[in-house]
Order: C-alpha cells, then sequence, then structure tokens
C-alpha cells in the first residue's frame, strides 16, 4: 500500500508507503473487509495519539475536527504488489504541520516498547488508542494478512504482525469508574449474602449491580418496581457503557397509575354534553363591531 502525506496545499512533507503481505493479497488483490478495518484501524489510532499528545481527554462521540483534520489520510487510488493503497493527507493543518509526524513518532516508539514490555503501558497510549490498535491487529493471521509495514523512505516506521497482536492483547485496561446515576426498572434480585447483586433495565439496556447488605431491604422491597439507583460505575473500555454498578443508594419512584375515562372526567369536573349548542360558549363582547372593522377593511383593500 503506497502511503504519500501532503499538506492542505498538495505539497509533500511525508513520503509513506504501507505495504500488506499475506494469503490474502495474493494476485494484488485485498478483500473490502480487510482494507475497512485496516484503514479505519490506523485513522483511529492516529486520531487517539494525537489527541493524547495535545493533552485533550477522550471523549464518547466523534473526535475533535481540528484533530481529525490534522492527521487525516485519505484513500486515492490502488495499484498491484502485495496490496499498494495509495493514501493522501488533504486535511486542512489547523494545528500545524507536525502533528502527523509526532502522532507517528509516538505510535513507532510505543509499539516498539509494547513488544518488549506489555505489560507497562508506553506514553500516550490511552484506553481508546489501545482498543485502535486491537481493531487494527485483530484479522491478522495465516490466511489472512500476516504482515503490514509502514515504511517512510526505507525506515520502518510500524510493523503491524502476530508479535504486536499478542501484545496488545496483553495490555491491562485501565479500571475506568465515575460516580453515576440511572434510573430503571429493578429486577432479578440475588440475595445470598455472597453475592448480593440484582439488575436495572434502563431505556439504553440491562446495568448489573451489586450492593452492601444494609441495602438488602430496600433493594428487596423495590423489586420489579421503577427506581432510581446512585454508586460507582465500573465503565467497559469504551468510557461509556456500564459493566457493573456499586449501589450506593436506592430510592423507589412513583410509577403512573392508568385511569379510566369516568375517573379523568369525574377528576376535572367534566361530563357529557346536552346539545351542540353547549359547545358555543359565552358570547364574546364586541365581537359584531370587530367582525364589522374587519369586512370595512377587506373592502377598502379590494377597492385599493
Amino acid at each position: 500500500m503506497g502511503v504519500m502525506a501532503v499538506d492542505g496545499q498538495g505539497s509533500r512533507i511525508d513520503d509513506l508507503t504501507l505495504y500488506a503481505t499475506g494469503p490474502a493479497t495474493e494476485g494484488g488483490r485485498l478483500p473490502l473487509a480487510e482494507l475497512a478495518r485496516l484503514a479505519s484501524g490506523l485513522q483511529a489510532a492516529l486520531e487517539q495519539i494525537a489527541l493524547a499528545i495535545t493533552g485533550r481527554s477522550p471523549r464518547p462521540g466523534r473526535r475533535p475536527a481540528d484533530i481529525v483534520e490534522a492527521v487525516r489520510l485519505d484513500f486515492v487510488g490502488f495499484r498491484a504488489g502485495s496490496a499498494v493503497l495509495d493514501i493522501a493527507r488533504t486535511g486542512q493543518l489547523y494545528l500545524g504541520d507536525g502533528l502527523l509526524e509526532q502522532s507517528l513518532a509516538a505510535l513507532e516508539a510505543g509499539t516498539r516498547d509494547l513488544r518488549e514490555r506489555p505489560n507497562e503501558r508506553p506514553q500516550y497510549f490511552t484506553t481508546q488508542l489501545v482498543n485502535s490498535l486491537r481493531t487494527l491487529t485483530g484479522a491478522i493471521g495465516d490466511r489472512n494478512v500476516t504482515r503490514v509495514e509502514l515504511r517512510q523512505g526505507d525506515q520502518v516506521r510500524l510493523v503491524v504482525d502476530e508479535a504486536l497482536q499478542v501484545a496488545v492483547r496483553q495490555v491491562a485496561f485501565e479500571q475506568v469508574a465515575q460516580e453515576s446515576t440511572v434510573v430503571g426498572r429493578l429486577h432479578m434480585g440475588d440475595f445470598s449474602p455472597a453475592t448480593l447483586r440484582c439488575r436495572i433495565d434502563t431505556y439504553a439496556g440491562s446495568i448489573s449491580c451489586d450492593f452492601e447488605s444494609d441495602l438488602r431491604d430496600a433493594v428487596l422491597d423495590a423489586m420489579d418496581q421503577m427506581v432510581m439507583a446512585e454508586g460507582t460505575a465500573e465503565l467497559e473500555p469504551n468510557g461509556r457503557t456500564i459493566r457493573i454498578l456499586h449501589l450506593a443508594a436506592l430510592r423507589r419512584l412513583d410509577a403512573a397509575r392508568p385511569k379510566s375515562l369516568d375517573d379523568l372526567a369525574r377528576e376535572q369536573g367534566v361530563g357529557p354534553i346536552g346539545s351542540v349548542d353547549e359547545l358555543r360558549g359565552a358570547p364574546v363582547e364586541g365581537m359584531e363591531e370587530f367582525l364589522a372593522a374587519l369586512r370595512s377593511a377587506r373592502g377598502r383593500g379590494e377597492n385599493e
């Protein structure tokens, strides 16, 4: 895969080439699924490491536009070889033309250190970046792509192979926790002294919870009811999904009870009508004068 990085005006700032080898590239071909995985994994890794370099915290949703543009690589053509993909950098350089090089250098050094010491997380290697690298290395195997090299001239900047795949999988995720409040229906209580767990079904999905013995009665009394639960949430590596909620407080919410039309009519003091004339209501004071003025105004407009 050939890669040329250029600035917003088209001048070359780096000359990069990405080579993919393995059974999936025989005959100068590359499956679209593999192309998408490699492209998205590399792009996401560059964006995540650029975020870390600039000191910004990863957030759910889209990444900042200036970061995305600063390290964006666009697909512009495919050439025969093992598998040769031409890519150009055409984004606007809001943050200067050095962020792409800094990101590549950090990615190069970090992956090299990761191979040597997989239990030590390199600088700038956030949980989100590790996830991106897992995607990038996910399909490396004997029957697919076996090795990908990112070169700059004669220098190999990045190698994606089975060794990196193994190293990335050994990285321990940092425990992400935050104070959270969830609202939903309480279900599936396990009141064994050794367990003390329950489940809260919310609009976004089910959340597993655990609790201390002092909340046992509160959880039991609220079973199958709408509740508001507060506690410390352990999050998945994506930083959004709650893996488990450690309950600190729980209270039941008053659920709306359906009422019949007769009950609603009785509460609001309304009843059936005896005549259509009742719908007319009381006369509006000055209505005839208003209608006369309106007709007079329309007549002048038509004469003009």
